[in-house]
């Protein structure tokens, strides 16, 4: 168990969430260091995705650090959560939260299926950036579980020249490579990423090498310094299936949160920039607080029915939450 302080805040709105939706549109599984505290003790959310692809909050865990034996910890905490409430809702024990009363058939029928499922609760995939604690972590909790890595943090990381050190990142002395190599660089790792089969990793690596050392033809970095990143970094194989399509079950594409985790970061910053007025919090005690008394409570009250995002809306919702608070 976690040697320094961590809690698990969760809602009946929130478990019942993961029950009716998870099994078709998967989770999202992140954390975030930056002004929940001050002791910069992560907090980690669960999210999925309702039908109209909007971010629904799962159960959240706040750490004195964010390990694989603390996320194990708290995915095995959650998994039962999950698996107690689908028996109480088959059994008629405990009511379907207000908020899903118009989902009521279905989440019965996810929640049967859980119950019968020998595996209990396995949401379809998890999607996740590039963290060897998340991804062990559910692991140790989900063996066969579905793991991606989001599309937008590859990128994002290769731009950086993020390298893996122990459990965390930290950057590397960046190629100096020109804006257009830049884009020629990506679309040649975008084309590695379309690999389908194990069996045709090897040629696909190969064109990729000799994309690369076009590329590099005239610039201060050379080929075999970037060749050498890809081949520590992402070439490896507990991180080549995630990120690749040799990971995609047959007839699965890269749609909704399957292709990204952005869901999960925008919850982020929706709770910076709502619930802490896009100021650094300071308290762990006003953070837990704040969770568990407004984060749950906006979703479950104030959720869109609209597919698109409406600025209109948005406001009126958080004008609401403003007097309500």
């Amino acid at each position: 168990p976690p040697s320094n302080f961590a809690t698990g805040i969760q809602h009946p709105f929130a478990i019942q969430s993961l029950i009716l939706w998870s099994g078709q549109n998967g989770v999202g599984f992140d954390s975030s260091y930056r002004h929940k505290n001050e002791n910069r003790a992560p907090v980690t959310f669960i999210t999925t995705i309702d039908d109209n692809a909007h971010m629904i909050p799962g159960p959240v865990f706040v750490s004195g650090d964010a390990t694989a034996e603390t996320l194990t910890t708290f995915l095995v905490e959650v998994k039962q959560l999950v698996e107690k409430m689908a028996d109480q809702l088959v059994n008629k024990s405990i009511q379907v939260d207000i908020s899903l009363e118009k989902f009521k058939k279905r989440l019965l029928q996810e929640a049967g299926k859980i119950i019968k499922s020998k595996s209990g609760w396995f949401p379809q995939f998890f999607m996740i950036d590039k963290s060897r604690a998340e991804r062990l972590a559910i692991q140790n909790v989900f063996p066969t579980s579905l793991i991606r890595l989001c599309q937008f943090h590859v990128m994002q990381a290769i731009l950086r020249w993020d390298k893996e050190v122990g459990n965390s990142f930290e950057p590397q002395v960046r190629p100096r490579l020109s804006l257009e190599r830049k884009h020629l660089l990506l679309r040649a790792v975008r084309h590695l990423q379309r690999c389908r089969f194990e069996d045709k990793w090897d040629k696909a690596a190969e064109e990729f090498v000799e994309s690369v050392r076009r590329i590099c033809i005239g610039s201060a970095t050379s080929a075999e310094t970037i060749i050498r990143y890809f081949e520590a970094n992402w070439f490896i194989p507990e991180w080549k299936a995630l990120w690749t399509d040799i990971g995609l079950p047959a007839g699965i594409l890269w749609e909704k949160m399957l292709s990204t985790n952005n869901w999960t970061e925008r919850a982020f910053k929706t709770f910076d920039q709502i619930f802490l007025a896009s100021r650094a919090n300071k308290s762990a005690y006003r953070l837990v607080l704040i969770i568990a008394n407004q984060w749950f409570n906006y979703y479950r009250e104030w959720r869109s029915e609209q597919p698109r995002f409406n600025r209109e809306e948005f406001e009126k919702d958080n004008q609401a939450y403003e007097i309500w608070s």
